[in-house]
């Protein structure tokens, strides 16, 4: 192993690439590098409590500067002294806050998630459409929670776990009344149900009496995260889809697997409305 490192270095002393070239290179591995870390954190629950902790350290920082030509000697000793034990400590703060969202990073990616992350989501939308239309005709209320790249472990950790196959049969009797678990929300990942009985904290229910909990709910999470979620209205059983916090409502099981389509596989969104135009 020494010996091919010493190669290496020796093979790559023999290159001559000017001095800018490299410094140019620098800057752009560091540029790509910090818009990917920013990309993740912003699509992450946990953003707005990073954003928290930066501007607080922000803020200690100016009061310190000022504290200091002021000449508040102890007042920046203790803010310079809290913004350094904060910054040697960041990667354990860091790892704490977003414990769930690098948990399931490193789940996604031990099981190659990240490059195939269409991979399964034909069937779990053609299950949830077969479901999703079972129970409007029943009108049997539901709300299904789809994740998309936002960790939702915080959310899961409160419902009931069952790491099982979606299938329609299966969602059908999770919202069937009485069920123990039809209450909540259903979480999907992929192609798995990772949660039944999940509660999404909402806003108060009586500013918004013209919505039911599970479309509060729904617009909630996708507000929040990236989320997609369906809700099937028990009342009427008009079928909704909440994505970015705008809700689509009165939608039919193909226009639900058209919009569905749209989201998690776009490429095949063409040929699932040619599909709708003959039925």
């Amino acid at each position: 192993m020494t010996s091919f490192y010493q190669w290496l270095q020796e093979f790559w002393g023999k290159i001559q690439v000017p001095s800018l070239t490299l410094n140019i290179l620098d800057v752009f591995i560091i540029a790509a590098l910090f818009f990917f870390l920013f990309y993740f954190i912003k699509r992450t629950r946990a953003f707005q409590l990073f954003m928290g902790l930066t501007i607080a350290l922000a803020v200690m920082l100016v009061v310190s500067t000022i504290a200091g030509w002021a000449g508040l000697i102890t007042l920046e000793w203790l803010l310079r002294t809290v913004v350094t034990m904060i910054v040697a400590t960041l990667p354990l703060v860091l790892a704490i806050i977003f414990q769930p969202e690098l948990r399931h990073f490193f789940a996604r990616l031990g099981s190659r998630g990240i490059l195939t992350h269409t991979s399964g989501y034909e069937g779990t939308i053609s299950e949830i459409c077969q479901a999703v239309k079972q129970m409007a005709e029943k009108k049997v209320g539901a709300l299904i929670i789809i994740q998309r790249e936002s960790g939702l472990e915080e959310l899961v950790e409160e419902g009931v776990r069952m790491d099982s196959i979606v299938s329609a049969e299966v969602l059908f009797s999770i919202f069937f009344p009485n069920s123990p678990l039809h209450d909540g929300a259903v979480v999907i990942s992929g192609n798995r149900i990772l949660a039944a009985r999940v509660v999404i904290p909402i806003p108060d229910v009586a500013s918004h009496r013209k919505m039911g909990t599970r479309h509060l709910a729904a617009l909630e999470i996708t507000r929040e995260t990236d989320a997609v979620a369906v809700v099937i209205s028990e009342q009427t059983g008009i079928i909704s889809l909440a994505f970015r916090g705008e809700l689509q409502r009165d939608l039919s099981p193909m226009d639900l697997r058209i919009r569905l389509t749209s989201i998690f596989i776009p490429q095949r969104r063409e040929k699932v409305e040619e599909t709708g135009k003959h039925h």
